[in-house]
């Protein structure tokens, strides 16, 4: 668990610049969304960290790993709207904001996902797309209006912000500090893969966070 968590929050520090306000948008990847939480907590620590999740074991975990605010996913612009005091512009929805989030965590990466993260940051802020991208269609008038900057932020290298650390040796220092061998929420061999691939389908309606396959006793059964 520790390795697996270690090597997933590598690249979520990629992105982790300073920032006033912060919102780490995802609420259907939660590991990725946890670890981004868990990194700007610990190494950047902002004024305001606001988090969507759908599942109460999700909302709880993004408390305990350092978000200031966690809502549902549909009251997201709501609450940067709220905790940023800006203005609302639509016909009775809340289709755009004057203002906006500092920076925007992206980690789905949808057409969906960047087209609410660009409605969710200021004009001149950052949205930062983690993990691995896909083909995808989104209208980037708001991000050439607003003057908005995209950056991803995948992989690994060496962390300015950390005076030029090694991202894995900050990574395992994150699963060290926080705890994070804990998102690890069932192991299973691989012959139970059936059972593995129904639990992880379902993860969030059952209160998991990321289902692995534990592969540390393979080698005896196949001598």
């Amino acid at each position: 668990a520790r390795d697996s968590a270690a090597a997933r929050a590598c690249k979520f520090f990629k992105g982790c610049g300073f920032a006033a306000r912060v919102i780490a948008w995802s609420p259907d990847n939660a590991v990725g969304w946890l670890l981004t939480i868990s990194a700007l907590s610990t190494f950047n620590t902002p004024a305001h960290l606001i988090a969507a999740a759908k599942h109460p074991e999700q909302q709880t975990a993004a408390r305990l790993l350092g978000a200031t605010q966690v809502v549902q996913p549909d009251e997201i612009v709501r609450a940067v709207r709220r905790t940023t005091g800006t203005l609302a512009i639509g016909d009775g929805h809340l289709e755009r904001l004057t203002g906006g989030a500092d920076v925007v965590f992206d980690c789905v990466g949808s057409a969906a996902s960047i087209a609410d993260s660009l409605r969710l940051v200021r004009a001149g802020g950052r949205i930062v797309l983690v993990g691995m991208a896909g083909v995808t269609k989104v209208d980037l008038t708001a991000l050439w209006h607003r003057e908005v900057t995209l950056v991803g932020a995948y992989a690994y290298g060496v962390e300015p912000m950390l005076g030029g650390r090694r991202t894995f040796d900050a990574a395992l220092e994150l699963v060290e500090r926080r705890g994070l061998g804990r998102l690890v929420s069932a192991h299973y061999p691989l012959l139970r893969y059936d059972d593995a691939i129904a639990h992880a389908t379902a993860a969030g309606r059952r209160g998991a966070i990321k289902v692995v396959f534990d592969l540390r006793t393979e080698k005896e059964r196949f001598r």
